[in-house]
């Protein structure tokens, strides 16, 4: 971590790639890397756009959370900034890999990191939950030499465990108008830069022949790197065709009949399809080789409710809480299953317990959905 009075010292080593800002000690300040949580996104997605000449970082699996959230029932408020947040960072995908890091036009560098594995993070987290994961992933980045790391949040919880892990922490509320650095009007650059501006000209022109031959370069090695992120979901939103991922998934499981990550992602993407018989079979084969796999279970549960079979997705839902008591989305969705089939008492029961889990950190369930279907249910 950066000294107290925010300068750097000693000699840090510049890295090949771009996952990371290359600073060199004659700089004054520390390199701002600032970690995004999802509730910041879903309070205003253009938090992204809102720390000039800094990293900012989405964590992968922020993306599979707003992805879920879409799918749950939930106020259309969090659904339109949860659309509105994958939109935003699938344009900027199209000026280049965001697992790689992206130039924005405030000057920072926008980069999702799918990193899943955290050997040394403090032994207080638990991996198992969504938040414990961003706040690892903050830990990795703030060890690295030189580097400020920050997570943005406006979850008090949140914020106070961040500064307890010995990291800064900032709590979004709206737009960062004051992080903003003032932009020179394009007659402004050019009186003062003179022959830069000609040289920069240059560089745009290259920049646009790398991206046209990158945009044109032959379809296949657009999948070159998918087991970085083995998640359907995720990929989808960095901007690859379901196409792409069925092909991608199907060749797969053409040299290994039994790989269950390929199935359960030809699962989730025959569902985001409208595809859901299929994608039910999906997941009964990944069942069939993992039992145990709740989350795949619970899938299959809301596949099946959507398609009528109620009894069926009761009977998912209750299986997958059997396997994992705290699983919150298990009980959110049995809620849901047994409010729809009449069963108001244990219908409040699971909605109730799904709350408690999730306020526990648990998982992301959406918390004022399951309180007004609560309340409906008690009113009627």
């Amino acid at each position: 971590m950066a000294p107290a009075d925010g300068r750097v010292s000693g000699t840090f080593p510049c890295t090949e790639t771009m996952p990371r800002l290359c600073y060199h000690p004659s700089m004054a300040v520390a390199p701002r890397v600032y970690v995004v949580d999802t509730n910041a996104l879903l309070n205003d997605p253009e938090v992204i756009n809102s720390f000039s000449g800094a990293e900012v970082v989405v964590p992968a699996v922020v993306l599979q959370e707003l992805d879920k959230l879409k799918q749950r029932r939930t106020d259309a408020r969090v659904r339109y900034h949860g659309r509105k947040a994958t939109r935003l960072l699938f344009e900027v995908s199209r000026n280049g890999r965001l697992l790689d890091g992206v130039r924005l036009e405030n000057g920072s560098l926008l980069r999702v990191d799918s990193t899943s594995e955290f050997p040394d993070a403090p032994p207080g987290l638990d991996l198992r939950r969504t938040d414990d994961k961003i706040l690892a992933l903050a830990y990795e980045v703030n060890r690295e030499p030189g580097v400020r790391a920050t997570v943005v949040t406006n979850d008090l919880n949140m914020l106070l465990r961040a500064e307890a892990l010995g990291m800064y922490a900032y709590r979004f509320e709206g737009k960062l108008d004051h992080l903003r650095v003032r932009r020179r009007t394009p007659m402004e650059w050019l009186r003062e830069e003179g022959l830069a501006a000609f040289l920069g000209l240059l560089v745009v022109v290259l920049a646009a022949a790398t991206i046209y031959l990158y945009a044109n370069r032959p379809a296949q090695s657009a999948l070159a790197d998918l087991p970085v992120v083995d998640d359907a979901v995720v990929l989808q939103a960095l901007g690859i065709s379901p196409e792409k991922l069925r092909e991608h998934y199907e060749s797969r499981l053409q040299s290994n009949p039994d790989d269950v990550e390929a199935l359960a992602n030809l699962g989730n993407l025959a569902s985001t399809q409208g595809e859901y018989l299929e994608s039910v079979e999906y997941y009964r084969r990944v069942l069939q080789l993992r039992p145990s796999d709740t989350n795949v279970r619970t899938d299959m549960g809301i596949t099946l409710l959507r398609l009528g079979h109620y009894e069926e997705a009761v009977d998912a839902f209750r299986q997958a809480i059997a396997d994992a008591p705290d699983h919150p989305l298990a009980h959110y969705n049995l809620g849901v299953a047994l409010a729809q089939g009449g069963d108001k008492a244990e219908a409040v029961s699971e909605l109730r317990e799904a709350v408690r889990l999730a306020q526990e950190g648990l998982g992301l369930v959406p918390i004022a959905d399951a309180e007004a279907l609560i309340a409906e249910i008690q009113g009627q």
